[in-house]
């Protein structure tokens, strides 16, 4: 063998050495599923963070399926784990990570759409949750993904803002956007989601400690599974779990709904709102309140339980169309739900937020539903007509002693309140029978001083 030869076989012999080297350094293999988890354990679940990763061991990655999690711990690093059969793999140390950033998720969704690419995406936000309230407030407030560290966390509106990145990385909606956390199936939660994202599966109650059973979970999905049919088995899933399953026996609620079908909805709800503000029914929404299905926080209630009971004690027909429609919507909508315990016998898949007194948080107003939608608008509407119609009771039976305070206090209420209260009392004033005659004058003048 001369030199040449000996040179070119020694070539082929590197080549040879070499290209396992540059397969590995390809751009990864396209899966069928990515199941992408942002578990936050900052916080006082970090031992649930733990016992989850190796939950969904017990299911593991495949050649169809990637797990992959960001795990932050309590007064611990970060790190990027690889999920497999029996075997939780660390891939990336991330050192002190503030997961209450919504950038960061972003910068999330980005490493595992390269380093895990699928044709579907299930991407998680695994914490502590409480629906839809702002940040920048005490004490704790809505939104989800706590980080004691830091002591921020997502808010509705910035969920939003970090959702439309991610499926700008994707390339396409989130196909599952999975809320382990409690409190996130609202509807001012899912109108944040609705342009980027198919499904959403989530609570409408606290969750339990445990939170998802991955294991449970997994296990429904399979290489040829739909989105719609994975999220259908998730909730099912998850309620057969806490109901004597793998987690025992607790109350608790889950359910799925298309994202796309929440349009109608979002239109019935408006259309009830603007039913409701066109007549006086602050009476009964209060009766209908202390029925309802309320949750953890009681002004979080579900919205069909909500509109079954206004239907049945609400005469107009407006009304009753309205409710109507709200309950088509959402069965539409609500793909799967399931309840366990008696507790949460009414939970039927979405909540909405509706407080007894009808004074709505200031926050509030500030979601883009609300910027949207005709709810808060409501809301502010009942306020208004149930203080209208408490002082015009306590006038007509002889008292005058609220309608001084209110006049006083005039400065602390709205102007559109204090309006709708002069309108209602100068239609009393000036009915016939309306007052009696000992208190028409005094009542006048307070009305007169209303005015001004």
């Amino acid at each position: 063998m001369t030199r040449v030869s000996r040179m070119v076989s020694l070539v082929a012999l590197m080549i040879a050495l070499v290209a396992p080297v540059w397969a590995a350094d390809a751009a990864p293999a396209m899966k069928e599923w990515t199941v992408a988890v942002f578990l936050n354990a900052d916080n006082n679940l970090d031992e649930f963070g733990v016992a989850d990763q190796k939950e969904m061991a017990k299911v593991g990655s495949n050649d169809w399926l990637n797990i992959v999690t960001l795990i932050d711990r309590e007064r611990g690093p970060a790190c990027y784990n690889y999920i497999e059969k029996g075997k939780v793999t660390k891939v990336k140390d991330m050192g002190e990570l503030d997961m209450g950033d919504y950038k960061l998720f972003i910068e999330f969704s980005k490493y595992v759409v390269a380093n895990y690419p699928a044709k579907h995406y299930v991407f998680t936000l695994w914490n502590h949750g409480s629906g839809w309230k702002l940040g920048n407030q005490s004490p704790i407030t809505r939104g989800i993904s706590y980080d004691d560290s830091s002591n921020n966390h997502i808010t509705t509106n910035q969920l939003a803002v970090a959702l439309n990145e991610v499926k700008k990385v994707v390339g396409h909606n989130i196909d599952i956007l999975n809320f382990d956390a409690c409190l996130m199936q609202m509807a001012e939660v899912v109108y944040a989601c609705k342009d980027n994202t198919d499904y959403i599966v989530a609570s409408e109650e606290t969750e339990p400690g445990a939170g998802t059973p991955y294991d449970d979970v997994l296990t429904t999905l399979t290489k040829t599974s739909t989105a719609e049919a994975f999220a259908k088995s998730w909730t099912k899933a998850f309620i057969k779990s806490y109901s004597g399953g793998s987690q025992g026996n607790e109350d608790c609620t889950q359910s799925a709904v298309k994202v796309a079908a929440m349009g109608p909805v979002f239109d019935a709800m408006n259309g009830l709102a603007k039913a409701t503000i066109s007549g006086k029914y602050s009476a009964e929404y209060k009766a209908a309140i202390q029925k309802v299905q309320a949750f953890a926080y009681p002004e979080n209630v579900d919205l069909l339980h909500l509109v079954s009971l206004l239907k049945a004690s609400i005469k107009d027909e407006a009304i009753k169309t309205a409710c109507d429609k709200v309950t088509a919507a959402c069965n539409a909508a609500i793909i799967e739900n399931g309840n366990a315990g008696y507790s949460m016998k009414n939970a039927k898949g979405i909540a909405v937020y509706l407080p007894s007194d009808f004074s709505a948080e200031s926050g509030y107003t500030a979601l883009d539903f609300c910027k949207a939608s005709l709810w808060d608008d409501m809301i502010s509407d009942l306020a208004k007509k149930a203080k209208a119609a408490k002082l015009v009771a306590s006038v007509e039976s002889g008292d005058l002693s609220s309608l001084r305070s209110f006049v006083a206090d005039a400065a602390k209420n709205s102007t559109e309140v204090k309006k709708f209260v002069v309108q209602e009392l100068n239609f009393r004033l000036h009915s016939e029978g309306g007052l009696a005659e000992s208190i028409k004058a005094e009542a006048s003048a307070l009305v007169a001083e209303l005015s001004k």
